[in-house]
């Protein structure tokens, strides 16, 4: 099975998006075809044009690394603007980068169910009928371009039972489910429990680890999580794609080591899919 990772930013800690160009995705992606992983998730995305993009998808051609998915968001983070409109045109853009790229899957943070964010005042049908508004448009345009749009999880059972909703709401094969492990871990939903959850929608991963306390990214084996139970429950759903790490661009409070956190990812995700899946 492929295992692929998001490129970090290879100069040190990454202290703004604006630092993150074309060049450095470029040394980005040969850092992680050295390491040995196969597959790669452009997590700034939004920043580039459709002519740059269109370069990453030579530069990984020619570095035998292949485009899987990217991380939706605008020009200056994951945010995805204050309007409909903007949020709209936001992912839009999205949707175009990820197939200039070459990739197959746009991971989405939905605006009104973020990775921790908690149910607020309004009603669930509410925030059910403005990410349908945002989403549904997109929806569209990715089906044209051959996108698999990935809802992904935060941290609560409440959070990936509104995901499943939305899911619902939208229909379509095109539209399934990011599972990332660390959010899951952070509250009561739990990593193996999310992958049961999106069963047959689960498109694509972001295996991190951590302690149960903050977001941290770390590779997996590092932290807390069960990973035989998340493989176990990954053999359940048949997932058969690429089993993609997420990694951070520099910790501020623990030494910033990319080249050991890409190693040790790979080493652990490559033992627990020949422990849990290979054999099964």
């Amino acid at each position: 099975m492929k295992i692929g990772c998001n490129a970090l930013y290879p100069y040190g800690p990454l202290t703004g998006e604006s630092l993150f160009t074309l060049e450095a995705t470029k040394e980005a992606l040969r850092q992680l075809k050295e390491v040995g992983y196969d597959s790669v998730e452009y997590s700034h995305a939004a920043r580039f044009n459709l002519g740059e993009a269109q370069a990453l998808r030579e530069h990984a051609a020619a570095l035998g690394i292949a485009p899987w998915s990217i991380h939706a968001g605008g020009a200056d983070g994951f945010g995805l603007g204050d309007t409909v409109e903007q949020a709209q045109a936001s992912l839009i853009h999205c949707t175009e980068v990820c197939a200039a790229m070459g990739a197959r899957v746009m991971v989405v943070h939905t605006v009104h169910c973020g990775p921790l964010r908690q149910p607020d005042e309004h009603t669930v049908e509410w925030r059910l009928d403005q990410d349908r508004r945002i989403l549904e448009p997109v929806c569209t345009r990715a089906q044209d371009l051959g996108i698999d749009l990935g809802l992904e999880n935060g941290a609560t059972l409440v959070d990936m039972e509104y995901l499943l909703q939305l899911r619902e709401l939208l229909g379509g094969p095109h539209v399934g489910f990011c599972i990332d492990t660390g959010h899951a871990n952070l509250g009561d939903l739990g990593a193996a429990r999310a992958i049961d959850l999106a069963g047959k929608w689960l498109y694509t991963t972001h295996l991190q680890d951590n302690h149960g306390q903050r977001d941290d990214h770390l590779p997996p084996g590092r932290g807390a999580i069960d990973w035989a139970a998340v493989f176990q429950a990954m053999r359940r759903t048949g997932y058969a794609r690429p089993l993609m790490i997420e990694l951070t661009d520099g910790p501020k409070d623990r030494p910033y080591d990319p080249d050991a956190d890409l190693r040790q990812g790979l080493q652990s995700v490559a033992r627990f899919a020949a422990e849990h899946l290979a054999a099964h």
